[in-house]
């Protein structure tokens, strides 16, 4: 199922990309091909056929006989508008594109239930994820998704995404702070104020501040984490900001930009948390190299030395000697 999803990921990468201005949008015809080469691959392994390692792309289509895989002849043009990109640098029309797309919905949604028991739409690209919080959540936002509750999907939409953040700014306090951190986290409910001071004079610039603060604090944890940030910019453009309360309750207002939010804004969204996801799990190893560092570290039996840097190391020594000077050589 991950590998079906890191499939339907690279999919969905495509159709992203086929969205963009050119000649930008040509990387959509890569990620379309490299999807199909991934899917046949799980493909031959699903029903034993072993694939020898120069088989071409089109050759596929003969080496999972006795079964026959559609669309060979649109997956021809697919290739042929991949190769004519990458060696003669010629940039695919709009049309092309999206023939490529239509053909690939078409061939991904025929052959996965066929070989793997399962439509292709049902294959949760959320099972990528290495952050259990976000991933939890995700989950529960489909749930108001299917129902076509689509402003609640996109709150626990948001709500992941915080998640997500929260996983690398936080993680195991006791292994020392998170470099993903930058600063206890701000809220806005956090007011900066100065005994003896005016509220007139003082409050508008700390306001000012504190909001420079909390914005500036989002972004440094966004782009520390290799996250798009103009696609963050999208989602918060387009989703409900939710908000925490005393009794422990979250949530949004319902407003008329809310209630438009259609099934396309969510699909986008949910990629674009996932994507997210899979962008700061770069991070994972360095936590874990932290969290392994102070296993080392934590409660030595015998105190640390001390090692003064002494600059760059003294070559050793060196003196020619003859052979027919030396006395201890053997004749």
């Amino acid at each position: 199922m991950q590998r079906l999803a890191y499939v339907r990921y690279l999919y969905r990468e495509g159709v992203e990309e086929s969205r963009r201005p050119t000649p930008l949008r040509s990387r959509a015809i890569t990620s379309f091909h490299d999807a199909v080469e991934n899917f046949i691959g799980l493909v031959a392994q699903q029903l034993g056929v072993e694939l020898k390692k120069n088989t071409e792309f089109l050759g596929y289509w003969e080496a999972v006989k006795p079964f026959e895989l559609p669309k060979k002849e649109q997956m021809r043009r697919l290739n042929d508008v991949r190769v004519a990109l990458k060696h003669n640098g010629t940039f695919p029309s709009e049309h092309q594109i999206e023939q490529a797309r239509e053909a690939l919905a078409d061939f991904f949604t025929t052959v996965t239930p066929k070989v793997f028991d399962v439509d292709f739409d049902a294959v949760d690209m959320v099972d990528l994820l290495t952050q259990p919080e976000t991933a939890r959540l995700v989950r529960e936002a489909q749930t108001h998704a299917d129902a076509g509750d689509y402003p609640m999907a996109m709150a626990g939409l948001v709500l992941a995404f915080d998640a997500l953040l929260d996983h690398y700014a936080t993680g195991d306090r006791s292994a020392g702070e998170s470099p993903f951190r930058f600063g206890a986290r701000l809220y806005r409910s956090d007011v900066v104020q100065i005994p003896g001071a005016g509220n007139s004079q003082i409050n508008p610039k700390l306001k000012k501040l504190g909001q420079f603060a909390m914005d500036a604090q989002d972004a440094l944890r966004v782009i520390s984490l290799g996250i798009d940030y103009p696609s963050l910019a999208r989602f918060r453009v387009m989703s409900p900001p939710v908000y925490g309360y005393a009794d422990g309750s979250q949530r949004f207002v319902n407003l008329p930009s809310v209630r438009t939010l259609s099934a396309d804004d969510y699909d986008w969204a949910r990629h674009f948390i996932i994507e997210s996801g899979l962008r700061a799990s770069r991070a994972d190893e360095i936590r874990g190299m932290q969290e392994r560092a102070h296993e080392l570290n934590w409660n030595p039996k015998t105190l640390f030395g001390e090692r003064s840097w002494t600059g760059p190391v003294e070559p050793t020594p060196y003196e020619e000697v003859s052979v027919f000077e030396d006395e201890t050589l053997d004749p």
